[in-house]
């Protein structure tokens, strides 16, 4: 009898593998118990799934990104969904637009999927059986779990959302943290970080121009003009952090255009995670103390 792991892994390194199923699970929604599971139509699948006795719709959705990086840094992955008639648009207004909610990847084979996609499963278990199928939960690979951590566009067609390890907590204590001699743990603007001053650069390190006019926190019914900067409240557990947002051009706002959802108006003033970025931020060199939250010591020479 072969465990659950080793069921997985004979799959995985068979060469007449079974078609893998990738399922999501957006969960912890500001003001919302809300769990929603979808997939996105991998092998050509169009209709929802049973898996663990959870339904997963069919949403079509793209999602990239999330394999190891080589140079060191976090993976930064990315999942864009269909947002058909605005139906996610809608969904998301009144909720940050997911920002800070989690969502756990759950990888595994058709032939493990619940009985109750298979038509008569229990009245026809020899077919079943003889076509390699095998009801298991437990047979899957071990779920990736992510934070949303920003809104990278949104139309009429999708909304593409990039995602942070869930290892990017703030409130993480050091037993449990990894140790990563260029990556920063800390939220931007959070406690760990400490930084309150203006906007510097957004998450590539490209600088702002310099004259910057702040306009307070942002509201409907304002003329705001190109290289204006807001802020938005973002609630985090029992407490918030301040998000700040450049004016990128002149408009009129209105919920349309409020920075968290209209890229094309707002650039989100953000963080690299990096020593330089921390540099932009707070004066001194960088052998001095900064508030960086990884842990450049560790570095192998």
């Amino acid at each position: 009898m072969f465990n659950k792991s080793e069921n997985i892994n004979r799959e995985l390194f068979d060469a007449k593998a079974n078609s893998k199923i990738e399922l999501f699970e957006i969960y912890q929604i500001k003001g919302s118990e809300d769990a929603l599971r979808f997939h996105g139509g991998l092998n050509e699948i169009s209709k929802s799934i049973i898996f663990d006795s959870k339904e997963y719709s069919y949403i079509p959705c793209h999602a990239e990104g999330f394999e190891s990086r080589n140079d060191g840094k976090m993976s930064r992955p990315t999942i864009k969904i269909i947002n058909f008639d605005g139906f996610l648009s809608k969904y998301i207004k009144d909720k940050d637009d997911l920002l800070g909610a989690k969502i756990k990847r759950i990888r595994t084979f058709i032939k493990f999927l619940d009985k109750d996609n298979f038509l008569n499963y229990d009245s026809e278990i020899d077919y079943w059986n003889s076509m390699g199928i095998n009801p298991d939960p437990e047979s899957k690979l071990r779920d990736e779990s992510w934070v949303i951590n920003q809104k990278m566009v949104e139309d009429k067609f999708a909304i593409q959302f990039e995602l942070t390890s869930s290892l990017d907590l703030e409130n993480v204590t050091v037993p449990k943290r990894k140790i990563i001699n260029n990556y920063c743990y800390w939220k931007y603007r959070g406690r760990g970080c400490g930084y309150k001053g203006d906007p510097l650069a957004d998450s590539n390190d490209v600088k702002f121009t310099s004259s910057l006019t702040s306009r307070g926190e942002w509201e409907e019914g304002i003329s705001y003009n190109q290289n204006d900067f807001v802020f938005l409240n973002m609630q985090e557990g029992d407490g918030d952090r301040r998000a700040v947002y450049v004016c990128t051009e002149t408009h009129s706002s209105s919920l349309e255009f409020k920075p968290t959802i209209n890229s094309k108006y707002w650039t989100l003033d953000a963080c690299s995670k990096t020593i330089n970025g921390c540099c932009f931020r707070f004066e001194g060199d960088p052998q001095e103390h900064l508030p960086f939250g990884g842990f450049p010591g560790s570095r192998v020479y």
